[in-house]
């Protein structure tokens, strides 16, 4: 009987709405969080991605503009998941068969995490309401802060 009581307000207060939890926002793949910079540091590798993208979006073709790679496997890697992973909007009646984007590209460093990690808890501690939860934290090193 004490089992089937608990069973019970339990199920009523997770149906109170001042308990359930508001649902995460969509985040785009790829898109930053809103305490990350697009600044450059020292370590940062960076680019721009030129993509030529059919009337469904899909990439056809891609090349890399000016960047500071250190190597060409860091284009070829790049261009490879874009044209595994990204999408472009959709073409419109007026537009063009293809179409080309752009998009800057920038591999974090070092210095570039450690800023990342700490403004991650100063935005949450500035912003109470926000569920960490909700903004999931990439894999990263264990030596970092």
């Amino acid at each position: 009987m004490r089992a089937m009581i608990v069973m019970l307000l339990g199920a009523a207060l997770s149906g109170t709405p001042a308990l359930a939890a508001a649902p995460c926002p969509k985040w785009e793949a790829g898109a930053r969080y809103p305490w990350q910079s697009n600044e450059i540091m020292r370590g940062d590798l960076f680019g721009w991605i030129i993509l030529d993208v059919d009337r469904s979006g899909a990439p056809a073709s891609c090349r890399v503009g000016k960047n500071n790679f250190l190597n060409v496997e860091t284009s070829f890697a790049l261009c490879k998941n874009y044209a595994a992973y990204w999408r472009g909007s959709r073409a419109a009646a007026s537009d063009p068969d293809r179409r080309t984007f752009e998009r800057f590209s920038l591999i974090a460093g070092y210095d570039h995490l450690i800023a990342d990690r700490k403004a991650r808890k100063r935005w949450f501690a500035e912003h109470p309401a926000e569920r960490p939860e909700c903004y999931p934290e990439p894999t990263r090193p264990d030596r970092l802060l």
